[in-house]
């Protein structure tokens, strides 16, 4: 009987200890900043679509343009971070010369990271590990509560999709790239101009050791008609992009 009861102890203090051991899955993944090769002079063309909304919001059209982002110096950000400062030219498709400065950005990368900050918005681009289905809090830092007109990019969620995927933008292959679906959401049917309605859209795609190579982003309310506007009306801050790469001066795609 004693013999039995020892066997039972030493039996339970062996499967016991078997089953708490800790075991730890091993995520490896490719640095960020492999996504996002900031160096100064720098710099990539891109064309861009942006829809517009006209005639009092009644209706939409869509203006094509060639827009050129370089990377212009090196500064820091508010919390003392290395940042680089990414300024943007703009010009007709058509005229090769007559550029014009449209905006100003700091790009934010390391191992682990990028961070975007536009038009005093902090974005988190991308985050570790880079494996498909992996989501974050993109934006995460940006005041949607007390801000009515970010109310929109309230609460997205970033995913990783296609990781290490071939691509081909403009009549150039990029053999490595990854998609980051930042927000697929719509209210009502927009094709019923009856009724409201609402989508937020966006998808970025980064290239290896190239950057962003493609974009795609659309707010877009609509208002169905009342007494102040009979025929309804997109509201004042919807707008929509898509930039995809022409040409970069980066060494390697």
């Amino acid at each position: 009987m004693k013999k039995n009861f020892l066997f039972f102890i030493i039996s339970f203090i062996l499967i016991g200890s078997t089953s708490c051991k800790k075991t730890f899955d091993v995520i490896e993944s490719e640095n960020v900043s492999s996504y996002v090769p900031l160096a100064l002079g720098k710099y990539i063309m891109y064309q861009l679509d942006s829809t517009v909304y006209t005639n009092l919001g009644a209706s939409k059209e869509v203006h094509s343009y060639v827009i050129k982002d370089t990377i212009q110096s090196i500064t820091t950000d508010n919390i003392g971070r290395k940042a680089f400062s990414i300024i943007r030219l703009m010009r007709n498709k058509l005229d090769t010369n007559n550029w014009i400065h449209v905006d100003a950005y700091l790009a934010i990368a390391d191992s682990t990271s990028l961070e975007w900050i536009e038009s005093n918005k902090r974005f988190i681009k991308m985050k570790a590990p880079i494996k498909n289905g992996f989501s974050w809090k993109g934006n995460a830092y940006i005041n949607t509560i007390s801000v009515p007109e970010a109310s929109y990019l309230h609460d997205w969620t970033y995913t990783y999709q296609n990781i290490n995927s071939p691509i081909k933008l403009n009549n150039q292959l990029i053999p490595s790239a990854i998609s980051i679906l930042q927000r697929n959401d719509t209210i009502g049917d927009p094709s019923n101009k009856k009724v409201y309605s609402e989508i937020n859209y966006s998808k970025e795609i980064y290239g290896k050791n190239t950057g962003l190579i493609f974009k795609e982003f659309l707010h877009q309310v609509w208002q169905p008609g009342n007494a102040n506007n009979a025929s309804g009306y997109f509201e004042e801050n919807s707008y929509g992009i898509k930039i995809s790469i022409l040409r970069h001066n980066f060494s390697t795609l």
